[in-house]
């Protein structure tokens, strides 16, 4: 086995193949030397495997992910047990010292064996069992050449420790606008505030619960800002959010401040424990720089190693592990969706032990819509996923069908089996299930069978991992993996997103700042300080505060003849003159960029204060309000576009180009819908004068026939008279008979002469008909074109009613 294997070596490194084991024998219980190969572009259809404990599926993933990163294609590998990091265990000269800090010393003692003994043991049984399937220390050492292998581990600091700050910021890419893709990005959030409030243990239902719609309404707020959410500054909007109504109902009816409080305390509670400070350092979860080519770690290639990033979460509790996968599988959504289409694998997701990430209905945990949106949907961006598992109903069943590669082992109970081969039946043509159904529930661990998207259904045992499956691997044995001690692993920084949580952070929102030159504000005034962070990177006593009045809006124009239901936010900044005063917002500078996500709730430490003049109170702020609202219902009125002859409105901020190209597809349409009726008149004319025009044809050809049966008889009349006459016969007969044919004749000569007329005639008409029938078209054609031109401007103005004060406080802005 070994000879024979060896000489096919070279065969197993081929392009777009993965060389996954070899064909298995039922009847002779043994593998055949028949190797078995997965084609790469089968894991842009997903693949699945399914086994009960003990059938090698970790064995079997690490194998497959081998091969993958062996083809130059990075992977994103989720691994809840520490199984799969075993992945980095791959020891190119295979030498017991290799092995020996992997091993656990109690195991050694059970066989009788010094640990130095059970590591010579264990390097001699990996080394024969590579042969054994053609596999030398070179294929190894190119993996180690060709590959990086980056061990992330959230919430810790034994690999490398991840940022979620930056899954809670909107999204970079400058593609996904909120004008394109409102969508996706309401996805996106949903997935976050179901992610966090899962962490804090909350069930939330998307569309009813008031803790995913007041989450999921702030971040939406900030994200429309372009403004990072950090959860200090989430816990302080759920406080005091950025919007004033949800839907039809105030804030405080929908969601009153005392409730708002508890919730706010059961985050401030989840973030305040030192243990949740490792979740704010480390790599931020961004999915491009992941799995970028790897070109500071040298190698033979280069473009750069590729990367396979490990996600270990063997150290978390179920609902971190939620918590991080919802965020990590949304940031791949976001990602996915900004690639271009191919039908090559880009990358490949592998998701060890999948039970309770995406289970069946009616279980909706966080990580199922964006886990089930890749494998809808990752095709076409070249994103593949690999779910491992032990039961099929451990998935939903929608995205079992849009699996295409099975790899099946032992299944013990009848039902599992059935789950199996009923998705098998539909992921290959021609299943044989009662040749297959059998052998399920006894085959033997490291036996699979595989039905690929492109092959037929066939058992196989897999091959040999290059690396050492050591089983799960724990936090401390990552460290070293990662080449850290144990002070770095147990060393945990004090900072929750930004820091420790203080005070003012949480409850007091207008603490006093140090310097005592900042004023004391009267009841019901709020204050706000606008930050300038290019300015105030090293601010402190050099920092002098002016005040303003910063007042913030929403509208609401609806217009029910147009359909326009338009949301706009006006922020007006306002300095505290004489213009403040009169409450004259025309002269107010209006700050679009500003937005209560924002706004900072404590000063720059050390900072002076400009004096802040008298009168400035509780009733003057309502003034203000009121005088805000005024203002917006004067001027606050949007103009949007209205074809006459269409009958079509744009929408507030449509350019007059993109609502001249929507009117053109419109115009176009009905052009279309009128010509085709216009053709249907006059084919109709049409077809009326070519019917009239066959029937004068066929009595024109009558009319001849009679007129040449006519002349016949009127030329033997006359042959007829002739011999009459020479032999001496009566002749007054004859000259009647002569005359009569002559009239007939005659006649049929002018039914000839009316038939040719009316033909003449009738192909006049049609001829009359057709440039008739152009002319139509044309003008037609003109009518529509016109019709693009009859455009004018129709001004929507809101209602008092429709206009929302978000905030109205003093703003303290850096001077200068």
């Amino acid at each position: 086995m070994h000879s024979r294997m060896s000489q096919t070596r070279s065969s197993f490194d081929q392009p777009g193949k993965l060389y996954v084991g070899r064909e298995f024998d039922l009847d002779a219980g043994q593998p055949s030397g028949d190797p078995i190969f997965l084609g790469l572009r089968d894991l842009t259809t997903h693949a699945v495997c399914l086994g009960m404990t003990g059938t090698g599926k970790t064995g079997l993933g690490i194998v497959v992910l081998e091969e993958v990163l062996l083809q130059g294609v990075p992977c994103i590998i989720v691994d809840p047990k520490g199984d799969i990091t075993n992945l980095a265990l791959s020891f190119p000269r295979l030498q017991p010292a290799d092995f020996r800090p992997w091993l656990d010393a109690d195991e050694a003692a059970r066989q009788g064996m010094t640990l130095d003994q059970f590591a010579a043991a264990t390097a001699d049984k990996w080394r024969a069992g590579l042969a054994q399937w053609g596999i030398g220390p070179e294929r190894i050492a190119t993996l180690r050449d060709r590959v990086t292998f980056d061990i992330y581990t959230p919430g810790s600091d034994a690999g490398i420790p991840v940022n979620v700050l930056q899954s809670l910021a909107p999204p970079d890419d400058p593609s996904l606008t909120w004008a394109k893709n409102t969508e996706a990005l309401r996805e996106r959030i949903a997935q976050v505030v179901q992610a966090i409030l899962s962490l804090a243990g909350v069930e939330a239902d998307p569309l009813k619960s008031r803790e995913h719609i007041l989450l999921a309404t702030i971040f939406e707020a900030s994200w429309r800002a372009g403004q990072p959410l950090d959860i200090a500054s989430l816990i302080r909007q759920i406080q005091d959010p950025p919007i004033r109504r949800v839907g039809a109902f105030d804030m405080d009816v929908f969601y009153p401040r005392s409730e708002r409080f508890q919730l706010a305390m059961a985050l401030n509670n989840l973030v305040a424990s030192p243990s949740f400070a490792a979740w704010t350092q480390g790599a931020p979860l961004d999915i491009a720089g992941m799995i970028a080519p790897d070109r500071s770690a040298g190698g033979t290639n280069p473009a750069g190693k590729t990367r396979a990033a490990i996600f270990y979460l063997a150290h978390l509790g179920e609902a971190e592990r939620q918590f991080f996968v919802a965020l990590l599988l949304s940031q791949l959504v976001l990602w996915m969706r900004a690639q271009t289409g191919t039908s090559s694998l880009r990358a490949l997701v592998y998701f060890d032990e999948v039970f309770g990430y995406a289970p069946p209905f009616p279980r909706n945990p966080p990580t199922k819509t964006p886990l089930m949106t890749i494998v809808k949907q990752g095709r076409a961006a070249g994103l593949g996923a690999f779910l491992a598992t032990q039961n099929p109903a451990d998935l939903d069943y929608k995205g079992l069908a849009n699996i295409g590669t099975w790899f099946i082992g032992r299944l013990r109970t009848g039902r599992d089996r059935d789950r199996a081969l009923e998705g098998l039946e539909g992921a290959g043509a021609g299943f044989d299930r009662a040749h297959f159904e059998s052998p399920l529930s006894t085959l033997p661990p490291r036996v699979f069978l595989l039905q690929s998207a492109t092959g037929d259904p066939r058992f196989f045992h897999s091959r040999w991992a290059m690396s050492f499956l050591r089983g799960p691997l724990t936090r401390d044995q990552v460290a070293a993996l990662a080449g850290k001690d144990e002070s770095d692993v147990l060393r945990t920084p004090y900072a929750v997103f930004g820091g420790a949580p203080e005070r003012g952070d949480f409850v007091d929102a207008a603490s006093v700042a140090p310097g005592a030159s900042r004023p004391s504000l009267p009841p019901g005034v709020n204050e706000v300080f606008l930050h300038d962070n290019k300015r105030t990177q090293d601010a402190g006593r050099h920092t002098r505060y002016i005040p303003h009045l910063l007042a913030s809006a929403s509208v609401r124009i609806t217009d029910r003849a147009s359909g326009v239901n338009h949301d706009e936010r006006y922020t007006f900044l306002l300095p505290l003159d004489a213009a403040a005063y009169a409450l004259d917002f025309t002269q107010a500078r209006m700050a679009p960029e500003l937005s209560p996500a924002a706004f900072a709730r404590e000063p720059v430490p050390g900072a002076q204060f400009a004096p802040l003049p008298p009168g400035i109170d509780a009733r003057w702020m309502k003034r203000a309000e009121r005088a805000l609202v005024e203002h917006i219902y004067r001027h606050g009125a949007t103009s949007i576009l209205f074809n006459r002859t269409l009958k079509v409105y744009g929408q507030p901020g449509e350019t007059q180009l993109d609502f001249r190209r929507r009117c053109e597809a419109i115009a176009r349409e009905r052009r279309d819908a009128e010509a085709l009726k216009l053709h249907d008149q006059f084919d109709r004319r049409m077809q009326a004068l070519q019917d009239k025009l066959a029937r004068e044809h066929r009595e024109l050809e009558s009319d001849r026939v009679e007129l040449s049966a006519r002349k016949r008889e009127e030329l033997l009349g006359g042959v007829e008279s002739l011999f009459n006459l020479i032999v001496g016969r009566r002749q007054s007969y004859a000259v009647a008979f002569g005359a009569r044919r002559r009239r007939e004749v005659e006649s049929a000569e002018r039914e000839v002469r009316e038939s040719e007329e009316a033909i003449a005639k009738l192909n006049a008409d049609l001829e009359a008909l057709a440039q008739d029938y152009k002319a139509a078209l044309s003008q037609l054609s003109d009518k529509w074109m016109r019709a693009l031109s009859d455009v004018v401007e129709v001004p929507l103005a809101p209602k008092k009613s429709d206009i929302f004060v978000n905030l109205v406080a003093i703003a303290w802005a850096p001077e200068g």
